[in-house]
């Protein structure tokens, strides 16, 4: 089956007249774009898979870390959906024997980023995660940002079209994201060629919601601890480190915690949890932590969203 190219792959549908929401989002990301003007590497690229239906894409599920985690849950993914009354049943079977090849029972699995099967197109994609910075300050959460809802985890069914209206400061930094690649020096040659490459083959831009990381400070580094799909997650998040990592951690280690030690750890975590702090900020048992908004986007090209490149690694792979 044929299927559409993407409409508007290499334009931005820019418009002034935003609804009211996204007007004051576009504002404060302006606000943040003039404070924090850099653009920072915020750690390896996440994985996933989208969905193509007609000329529509959406994201099926992301947060994988290698093609391989992504393949695997996209495995899982067509299992589930063979199984459903409403799927022909030429149609389970195709889902199933993709899904057997991606995650055999036995032997390698087939390192195949695309399946077409019925009407649909299914595609391994890549997303970038990058955060504004200024003389070392990282950008923490900002005043609009929000936990999403609990049945929109890992950007399930988040559209990727390129044409929705964009504002004048999210069409400036999706201007600016244009040619973002590693800082030179960082990587090796081919990862910058592979990122100069996807310049001219995905030239799009879709700028995906953010997800937050919680780290240590000591001195000036960030040592990253935790994390969570929204501020208030990730504060939570933070607070079960002390409640719930930090014992389990010393039981696996064979050094249990005193009593003492377990009290003063959960009255961190309640004074946590009963104190959000609009800085994003703690200070907690001589330790200091801070929330970060990390940014996230996909590129998109004619034929659709970026699938992983060659240098891509995978965790699993014993090379």
């Amino acid at each position: 089956m044929a299927f559409r190219l993407m409409r508007g792959y290499n334009k931005i549908n820019a418009v002034a007249g935003l609804e009211p929401a996204a007007m004051v989002r576009d504002h404060e990301l302006g606000e943040r774009m003039k404070a924090l003007p850099k653009l920072f590497p915020a750690g390896s690229p996440d994985f996933g898979f989208a969905v193509q239906t007609g000329d529509s894409w959406r994201i099926g599920c992301a947060g994988g870390g290698d093609p391989l985690g992504a393949r695997i849950t996209l495995a899982s993914r067509l299992r589930r959906a063979a199984r459903r009354p409403e799927t022909p049943p030429e149609t389970g079977r195709a889902m199933l024997a993709a899904a057997d090849k991606l995650e055999p029972p036995e032997g390698e699995p087939l390192a195949k980023d695309e399946w077409e099967i019925g009407d649909r197109r299914y595609r391994i994609i890549r997303i970038e995660k990058y955060t504004l910075i200024n003389n070392g300050v990282m950008e923490p959460p900002r005043h609009t940002d929000t936990d999403p809802p609990k049945e929109s985890r890992l950007l399930e069914g988040h559209p990727i079209d390129p044409l929705a209206p964009s504002g004048p400061w999210e069409t400036q930094l999706r201007l600016n994201l244009l040619t973002y690649q590693p800082i030179p020096g960082t990587v090796p040659e081919q990862i910058q060629a592979e990122a100069r490459h996807a310049h001219r083959t995905h030239p799009g831009i879709i700028v995906l919601p953010p997800e937050f990381t919680v780290v240590e400070i000591e001195g000036s580094s960030y040592k990253p601890l935790t994390g969570g799909r929204g501020p208030d997650d990730a504060r939570r998040g933070l607070a079960a480190h002390f409640s719930q990592i930090l014992p389990r951690l010393r039981e696996f280690q064979g050094d249990p915690p005193t009593p003492a030690e377990l009290a003063k750890w959960q009255r961190a975590a309640t004074w946590i949890e009963e104190h959000p702090n609009h800085q994003h900020e703690w200070e907690v048992l001589g330790r200091r932590f801070r929330t970060i908004r990390v940014s996230r986007f996909l590129r998109v090209g004619r034929d659709g969203p970026e699938p992983p490149r060659p240098s891509d690694p995978s965790v699993y792979d014993p090379d």
